[in-house]
Parts: structure tokens; C-alpha cells; sequence
């Protein structure tokens, strides 16, 4: 399996496009700063599986985190389901260091 990697850059352009972002960080963590990109979903690691069905297989899925590990093991279950899903490169980390926009 070799999933997609996506650029920070890129990702405002395809959630506008009709992308779903997925945070996959535990609360306590989406509190202290969270992306603030629109059609996103919070659905820690832990949960992925339970939860898989709340995720569309009819969009693109870019999956994020704090550095983008756990992102990356998100990733592997749903390509495996069959999802088109993409690993956001760098997590937060990258995404707010670049400045794109948290809150």
C-alpha cells in the first residue's frame, strides 16, 4: 500500500473542491489548537474503525494529526476499506508552521 501524501499548500484547494479533512488527534489536543479548514471531521485514531461509516466514500479523504504519523496509520485502514484518502504531510505541525490557519 502506498498512500497519497498531500502538501500543506494543497489542501484548502481540494477540500474547496469537495474534499473532507479528518482530524484523527485526541480532543485535549484539537482544544489546545486545532486546523481551521471547513468539511472537517474529528475522529480520534482510537475511534477510526467504529466510526469509518460516518466518512463518505464519496469524496476525496485527506486525514491529519500533530506530525503526521498517526495520520498515516488512519490512512492505511481506509485505503484498505476503499477509500480515496490522502495523508496530510507534516500534521499541524507543518500546516501551522507554514501559516495556514488554526484557531
Amino acid at each position: 500500500m502506498a498512500v497519497k501524501i498531500i502538501q500543506a499548500a494543497d489542501v484548502l484547494a481540494a477540500v474547496n473542491q469537495g474534499a473532507i479533512f479528518i482530524d484523527v488527534r485526541e480532543e485535549y489536543e484539537i482544544e489546545e489548537m486545532a486546523y481551521d479548514i471547513p468539511n472537517q471531521l474529528q475522529i480520534p485514531l482510537g475511534d477510526i474503525q467504529r466510526r469509518a461509516s460516518e466518512i463518505s466514500k464519496d469524496h476525496p479523504i485527506i486525514v491529519g494529526c500533530r506530525s503526521g504519523a498517526r495520520s498515516l496509520n488512519a490512512c492505511g485502514f481506509l485505503d484498505m476499506q476503499g477509500y480515496n484518502v490522502s495523508n496530510l504531510s507534516g500534521g499541524i505541525m507543518g500546516w501551522s508552521d507554514n501559516g495556514y490557519p488554526v484557531k
